[in-house]
């Protein structure tokens, strides 16, 4: 792995252990065991390392979710509880206020987090509520537009720390919660008795 990438690769998981704010290029460099110098050859300030982390997160999110979700779920239903596991999967360590600090402390890598969420994601999300209703496990009478937007802002509010404090909530558990009571409010009969099974495999799997 060439160095830049490296630094990438390691600058990623401090962020997401600790946060975009407390960590700084010293941190990085120690991490590493190289020199700040070293580091400064390939980027120009930490907010640069950051556009790029987030950048390459992103991307390579866009490929996992189509290799390993879009490409083999089932169906609609499967294809939301996939995602789910996804997101616990990547976000299991994941600290709290990154989404906090990304807005408030690097706005360029916030727009590039904006256009992930509003072309990548809401997209994906308006496929996936036609392909439930065409189906027949989504209502056919639910406004597309409306509920994809408010799938896709339940996402975030799971990061946001006034509305629930890391130290009162586990941050995958808000996540479940919320996927259950989206599923549940635009499911047919046909789509509830197969969320039904999906979750009752699961439950015997984790056992």
């Amino acid at each position: 792995m060439e160095v830049k990438e490296r630094i990438l690769a390691a600058a990623e998981g401090l962020f997401l252990q600790y946060g975009f704010r407390s960590i700084s290029m010293d941190d990085i460099a120690r991490h590493l065991a190289v020199s700040k110098k070293t580091i400064y050859q390939f980027f120009s300030d930490k907010d640069e390392i950051v556009c790029l982390v987030a950048t390459r997160h992103f991307n390579r999110e866009k490929e996992l979710c189509k290799e390993r979700i879009f490409d083999q779920a089932e169906n609609a239903v499967h294809e939301l509880l996939q995602v789910s596991r996804h997101i616990k999967t990547t976000t299991m360590n994941a600290n709290p206020s990154i989404m906090f600090d990304l807005q408030k402390y690097h706005p360029k890598a916030w727009q590039i987090f904006k256009d992930f969420k509003l072309g990548f994601i809401l997209q994906h999300l308006r496929r996936n509520l036609k392909q439930g209703i065409e189906e027949g496990l989504y209502r056919a009478d639910i406004n597309v537009e409306i509920i994809a937007r408010l799938r896709l802002e339940q996402i975030q509010l799971a990061f946001d720390a006034s509305a629930f404090p890391p130290t009162e909530f586990n941050f995958f558990d808000i996540q479940l919660e919320f996927l259950d009571h989206f599923i549940r409010g635009i499911v047919t009969e046909k789509g509830l008795q197969l969320l039904t099974e999906y979750k009752t495999k699961e439950h015997h799997h984790a056992q």
